[in-house]
C-alpha cells in the first residue's frame, strides 16, 4: 500500500515537471500551439511576420541597382548620365570618321555640310577637341560653325574660350564672328576680365575681341586697359649666384652675377586702342583721361532733358 502511494507520487511530480518545462518554452517563444498550426496550413505567414531584407528595402521605396540600394531618382539620373556619356563617345567617334572623309574627294563635301548641320549639346565636347588639337584651319573653322548652331551655354561658353585662348588667330576671330551674329553681350564679361590679365598677350586678345563685336558698353574697360602693368625679366649677365673675375685700371677683383631679374613694366596696348577707335569712331590716342570724358559725355542725358517728362 505504501509502495502504491509513494509511485504515485512519484508520477504526479514527473507530470507537474514536465508541465513546468512546456510553459517555460511557450513563454520564451511566445508562440502557441494554435500558432504553430496556423503556420503549418500558411507557410508564408512566418515570412509575412517577419520580412526578409529585400522585402523591407522595397518598403522604403528602393530598388537594386548596380549592385546598390537606390531611389528610382538616383536610378533616373544614373541612367540618364549613363546615356549622355555614351551619346557623347559616340559623337566623338563620328566626328573622327568625318575628320577622315573631309581628305576624301568624292565624301569632302557630305561630311563638310553633314559637321555644319550638327545641332546635338552632346557633341560640344567632341567639338571643342576638334578646335583644339585639328591642324588644319578649314576643319576647324567647320568645327567652330558647328559651335555656333547649339543653342546651349556649354557651347557657347566654348566659342567665348576659342576667342580668348585659341593660339590661331584666324579660329579666334571665326569663333568672333559667331558669336557676333548668334549674340555678342553675353561674351563682354568674360572678355572684359581677360584685359585684367597678367598676361599681356591675352589682353590684345581680349581687345581685339572686343572691338569685333562691336558691343560699346566695353569701352569702359577698355579706356582702363590701354597701358597695363606687367612683370617681365630684364636684365643680363651672369647667372644668378655665378662669380666672375673683373679687372680695372686700379685693380680687379671678383663680382656675383645677379642674372636676369622680374621687373614691373608699363606697356601700351595698340590693339586695346584699335578697338577703342572702333567701337566708337574717334581717337584720343594714350590719353586716358580724354576718353573717359568721351564717355562721360555720351553718357549724359541731353542739355534740355527735365528728369520731370522722364
Amino acid at each position: 500500500m505504501a509502495r502504491s502511494r509513494q509511485r504515485r507520487i512519484g508520477f504526479w511530480r514527473t507530470a507537474a515537471a514536465s508541465a513546468a518545462v512546456v510553459v517555460v518554452a511557450f513563454a520564451a517563444t511566445g508562440r502557441s500551439g494554435a500558432d504553430e498550426a496556423v503556420d503549418a496550413a500558411d507557410p508564408p505567414r512566418r515570412s509575412r511576420v517577419s520580412p526578409t531584407h529585400e522585402e523591407a528595402m522595397s518598403a522604403l521605396g528602393l530598388q537594386r541597382h548596380t549592385g546598390l540600394w537606390r531611389t528610382r531618382q538616383e536610378i533616373e539620373i544614373l541612367e540618364r548620365t549613363a546615356q549622355a556619356d555614351a551619346g557623347r563617345r559616340e559623337w566623338k567617334t563620328r566626328l573622327e570618321r568625318l575628320r577622315r572623309q573631309l581628305d576624301q574627294s568624292p565624301q569632302a563635301a557630305e561630311a563638310a555640310a553633314e559637321i555644319r548641320g550638327i545641332s546635338d549639346p552632346l557633341a560640344v565636347p567632341a567639338l571643342v577637341a576638334a578646335v583644339a588639337n585639328e591642324p588644319a584651319t578649314r576643319a576647324r573653322a567647320l568645327s567652330v560653325e558647328a559651335l555656333s548652331r547649339i543653342r546651349v551655354p556649354e557651347a557657347y561658353v566654348a566659342l567665348v574660350a576659342i576667342a580668348l585662348d585659341h593660339p590661331d588667330r584666324d579660329t579666334r576671330l571665326e569663333a568672333v564672328e559667331r558669336l557676333v551674329v548668334i549674340g555678342p553681350h553675353g561674351a563682354v564679361p568674360r572678355l572684359a576680365a581677360a584685359l585684367a590679365s597678367a598676361d599681356n598677350l591675352q589682353v590684345n586678345r581680349a581687345a581685339e575681341a572686343l572691338g569685333r563685336l562691336g558691343v560699346i558698353e566695353a569701352a569702359g574697360p577698355l579706356v582702363t586697359a590701354l597701358e597695363t602693368e606687367h612683370v617681365m625679366i630684364q636684365g643680363s649677365g651672369p647667372p644668378a649666384g655665378s662669380t666672375s673675375a673683373t679687372f680695372t685700371p686700379s685693380g680687379g677683383g671678383l663680382s656675383t652675377g645677379g642674372g636676369p631679374k622680374p621687373t614691373k613694366v608699363r606697356v601700351r596696348n595698340e590693339r586695346v586702342l584699335d578697338a577703342l577707335v572702333a567701337l566708337t569712331g574717334v581717337n584720343h590716342g594714350w590719353d586716358a583721361s580724354a576718353w573717359r570724358a568721351w564717355l562721360t559725355a555720351r553718357d549724359a542725358p541731353p542739355p534740355d532733358w527735365d528728369p520731370r517728362r522722364g
